[in-house]
């Protein structure tokens, strides 16, 4: 077997006042893979994300990228898109290309001058994304569907082996959303790099990922979505659900 770029074994976040955000974790993810995170508001989906980059030091459980502990070296390799309101960037000053520009500090260094190298690196990931035309604008003269285009080109810009989103469509309209799962479904297939997506979005994620995670503080289903079935939805959610398939419609 392949080895995982990502494994969480036993992974448990306890809150100070005893509550446990998640629990017992375990799953790997490897090469390739298009995974996408479910459940419902305060299931742990974010918090596990920020385990998986070392932004929360789990309590009980190990985690793992490309075979090794957390660092800043092998964090490299990952690509991280947040989730980000038009309304949070309405006034920020920079440009697409200075935004998109940031992506190299990783490789660069945070007081180095950029090189050839990371402006070359730069015009890709703009073009890779089709935003070239949009180099010059202000973040806060962006649409919702731009805004994500240009989030996800300065994670790209940092060449990721793997790129990780929150609730990266939140507020976009569906043609803008609709727009954006292909974009992610061609850069796992053509790029070969390993998606991470959490999302609220069931009915696209499920039809979009690879394999499913399903999770509620604790882990009801990880595995090809040929195994997801509406019963696990249900259990996950703890109401009945149903994932509607549309696609030959």
């Amino acid at each position: 077997m392949d080895a995982s770029l990502i494994e969480l074994s036993n992974v448990g976040v306890q809150y100070p006042n005893g509550v446990w955000a998640v629990d017992h974790i375990s799953l790997r993810i490897f090469k390739n893979d298009l995974v996408g995170f479910i459940g419902p508001n305060g299931a742990g989906k974010t918090t596990l994300i920020s385990v998986i980059l070392g932004l929360i030091r789990p309590t009980s459980g190990a985690v793992t990228l490309f075979g090794e502990s957390i660092s800043t070296k092998n964090l490299r390799r990952v690509g991280y898109v947040p989730q980000v309101l038009e309304s949070t960037i309405s006034g920020f000053p920079a440009t697409v290309f200075e935004t998109v520009m940031f992506g190299r500090v990783p490789h660069a260094g945070l007081l180095r001058p950029f090189t050839k190298n990371d402006i070359g690196k730069t015009e890709e990931a703009l073009k890779l994304l089709e935003i070239s035309e949009l180099r010059n604008r202000k973040l806060g003269q962006l649409s919702g569907g731009q805004l994500q285009r240009v989030l996800v080109a300065k994670a790209l810009a940092g060449e990721p082996e793997i790129l990780i989103l929150d609730e990266p469509t939140s507020g976009a309209d569906i043609h803008s959303r609709t727009e954006f799962y292909t974009l992610l479904a061609d850069l796992n297939r053509d790029r070969g790099i390993a998606i991470v997506l959490s999302s609220h979005d069931v009915d696209s994620v499920t039809k979009l990922a690879s394999k499913v995670v399903c999770i509620n503080r604790t882990l009801f289903y990880y595995g090809p979505k040929s195994g997801f079935t509406n019963g696990i939805l249900a259990k996950t959610y703890g109401y009945p659900m149903k994932v509607i398939d549309d696609s030959h419609t």
